[in-house]
């Protein structure tokens, strides 16, 4: 296999996938929960997302493959049944989360109508978008990872000018009075800002395709969770200074549009919509890299049917048809609500898997054990906090 994927486009995979969920779908949802203590939510998330980056970049510096968590868990577990309905539970994680990014696009879509509670408008416009995004991503490692970068790279572009005109403008702008959020909620919410990081484990799928993925994986990891920090920060610095409180109640979901509209008139509406777009596709496409990978291991070891790897069109199979219209059919019968809970806890438990293998392979992969063992507490105490809130 050519190994044609750079260090820029590792990045861009991962890039892509966290923030086309992480920005537009949840910036205005961790708002109203974290209130007052956004900022601190965002570096909280951030930080155990770090020590969950370090147990992914020890493993597939290891194992470089593009199966990651499917070797990672084939390698940790010795029961088969117990290793592949790990890996099972990652990719339907993975599949919840594409239809998670699907509906919050439609929902945006909606409001670009100014029908904003259009179910027809909502539905329509996500589907659109998981079709294309499966059929770009059966053309193959190299166009779909050019596709990517160049998207990522425009999307990048458009949110940091975006900040930087906030900056210039500051005299236009004020605080939102923002109450501090109940302990309880503060806590439970941080499972929901994690998971607006949720999608860097895909960087470890493209270990099979990079050069020397021992320094390029674990480089890729940081770099992409340092620059989803501070552009997080800066997307919530942009909201919570340019959009009125009664607004970012009665339209969480759709806060970094209502923002750039109150801070640039047509021109930020215009540019906020085209970086949507952008953000939801390579959001979309980076998780099918993760996906489509998976699954295909997954059937070769006989995990999964076998037309999972029997081909479909190009370098899709009858696994990949049939996984995309799953999440079409998800996207259209679920809440956007109770996707977001559902996908945010599932994503806690495979990451406390992943904290879990690399424990039990901490010598084969020289991994730091106070290292492990905090950001496993630290992510245990995280995904208990964000039950407590939703069932107490």
């Amino acid at each position: 296999m050519a190994k044609d994927l750079s260090f820029f486009n590792v990045v861009s995979i991962g890039i892509g996938s966290i923030i086309g969920a992480g920005i537009f779908a949840l910036l205005g949802q961790v708002i109203m929960i974290s209130q007052k203590f956004t900022y601190a939510s965002f570096l909280i998330a951030g930080v155990a997302a770090m020590f969950s980056g370090y147990s992914y970049a020890k493993l597939s510096s290891r194992y470089p493959s593009s199966g990651g968590l499917t070797d990672f868990f084939h390698h940790s577990f010795s029961n088969r049944w117990l290793s592949g309905g790990l890996t099972i539970l990652y990719m339907l994680t993975s599949a919840v989360s594409i239809s998670m990014m699907a509906k919050s696009f439609g929902i945006y879509a909606a409001h670009l109508f100014h029908n904003g509670d259009n179910v027809f408008i909502i539905n329509i416009s996500a589907v659109v978008l998981i079709t294309a995004m499966a059929f770009l991503n059966m053309l193959g490692t190299e166009d779909s990872s050019k596709t990517e970068t160049f998207l990522v790279a425009l999307k990048l572009f458009i949110l940091v000018f975006l900040f930087i005109l906030s900056l210039v403008f500051y005299d236009r702008a004020f605080t939102a009075a923002l109450p501090a959020p109940e302990l309880k909620s503060f806590w439970g919410g941080i499972g929901v800002t994690f998971f607006a990081f949720a999608g860097y484990g895909v960087i470890t799928n493209a270990a099979g395709d990079v050069q020397n993925p021992q320094k390029t994986i674990p480089a890729a990891i940081y770099t992409t969770l340092l620059a989803v920090i501070a552009l997080y920060c800066s997307l919530a610095f942009v909201v919570l200074h340019f959009t009125d409180i009664s607004e970012l109640y009665a339209h969480p979901n759709v806060a970094v549009a209502i923002a750039a509209q109150k801070l640039f008139g047509k021109v930020g509406f215009v540019l906020v919509y085209l970086t949507i777009f952008i953000a939801y596709a390579t959001g979309i496409n980076a998780t099918y890299f993760s996906i489509f990978r998976i699954s295909r291991a997954l059937s070769l070891d006989k995990e999964l049917p076998a037309f999972y790897h029997e081909k479909f069109w190009r370098f899709g199979t009858k696994g990949n048809l049939f996984t995309t219209l799953i999440i079409i059919l998800a996207t259209i019968l679920f809440d956007f609500n109770a996707i977001v809970n559902l996908s945010s806890g599932a994503f806690l438990v495979c990451y406390l898997a992943v904290f879990t293998a690399a424990w039990r392979l901490r010598r084969e992969i020289n991994a730091n054990r106070v290292l492990l063992m905090t950001g496993f507490l630290f992510m245990a105490f995280i995904f208990a906090a964000f039950l407590y809130n939703i069932f107490f």
